[in-house]
């Protein structure tokens, strides 16, 4: 048994990752750059938390997994096979803790969701390492659904199998996703509001000066191609050439689509995850 109360733990987690998450938010906004370090001591705080939760001897060693590869991730070896020592420590370690897995069985889920996060950025579904490192924390700072202080509002009524079956981290990215949603339904909104029209490029993205394009963190929707005036709704890198052209063909304003951070939205999902909770 944890010597603090879960709910003051869960509060604990709130008060401490919300922070980090907003300055990894902002920076990732202004300066298209996140340091290694606001994981590297976040995750420091989600290790702490998850000790005082589950203070067992039984516990810690099914923890170290979960650590070991969090942590070897933040270190460039000059040889490769020193990730595979850890690897290998890491498995041996999991497999070993499967027998107190009755007791320790969040910590046994956080470790398959750190090995999910970390297969994902491999095969580049989740591309950028700051937000694999982002979810990877999650799942270490939160190994059960979180209560405190009346949140979240919505609490499943079998918490039990939707902690295995659905555990926070998943939810962290569900949000996430609504998030984003959220965020295309104002852009439509404004884009209605401001006579901007357009399918599909008023779902999407929005118009702004041609002179700003270079101001803003946008890509580019529009193109001059062979002549053509073209719009493309998964945009790519522009240059100076594309601008000219357009002006040539007198577009004075364009549609472009924001470079919006996936760690902003995972930021809201954290947030509303803990407020909100699980309303499926």
């Amino acid at each position: 048994m944890p010597l603090i109360p879960k709910e003051t733990i869960d509060l604990l987690r709130f008060i401490v990752s919300v922070p980090f998450f907003v300055y990894a938010s902002y920076s990732d906004l202004k300066e298209r750059l996140i340091s290694t370090w606001v994981w590297f001591f976040l995750g420091m705080f989600a290790v702490a938390f998850s000790i005082m939760q589950f203070p067992s001897i039984e516990s810690i060693i099914a923890l170290a997994p979960s650590v070991i590869i969090f942590y070897e991730w933040f270190f460039e070896w000059d040889h490769r096979w020193v990730s595979y020592v850890f690897y290998a420590i890491s498995a041996a370690l999991f497999i070993y803790s499967l027998q107190f897995i009755n007791s320790v069985y969040p910590l046994t889920v956080m470790f398959l969701m750190i090995l999910i996060v970390r297969v994902l950025h491999k095969t580049k579904i989740i591309r950028g390492r700051a937000d694999a490192r982002a979810l990877m924390t999650v799942a270490i700072l939160q190994p059960l659904y979180p209560s405190f202080l009346g949140f979240p509002i919505f609490k499943p009524p079998y918490i039990h199998i939707v902690e295995i079956t659905f555990p926070f981290m998943f939810l962290v990215l569900l949000y996430s996703a609504i998030a984003s949603l959220f965020y295309l339904l104002f852009i439509l909104i404004r884009n209605i509001a401001r006579g901007d029209r357009g399918f599909p490029e008023m779902f999407i993205g929005y118009r702004i000066p041609i002179e700003e394009v270079d101001k803003q963190h946008v890509w580019l929707m529009e193109r001059v191609v062979n002549g053509e005036h073209v719009l493309y709704v998964h945009p790519r890198d522009h240059t100076p050439e594309d601008l000219e052209k357009l002006k040539e063909i007198g577009r004075n304003k364009v549609w472009v689509q924001p470079k919006i951070p996936f760690i902003v939205y995972i930021t809201a999902g954290l947030i509303m995850a803990y407020l909100i909770g699980n309303f499926l």
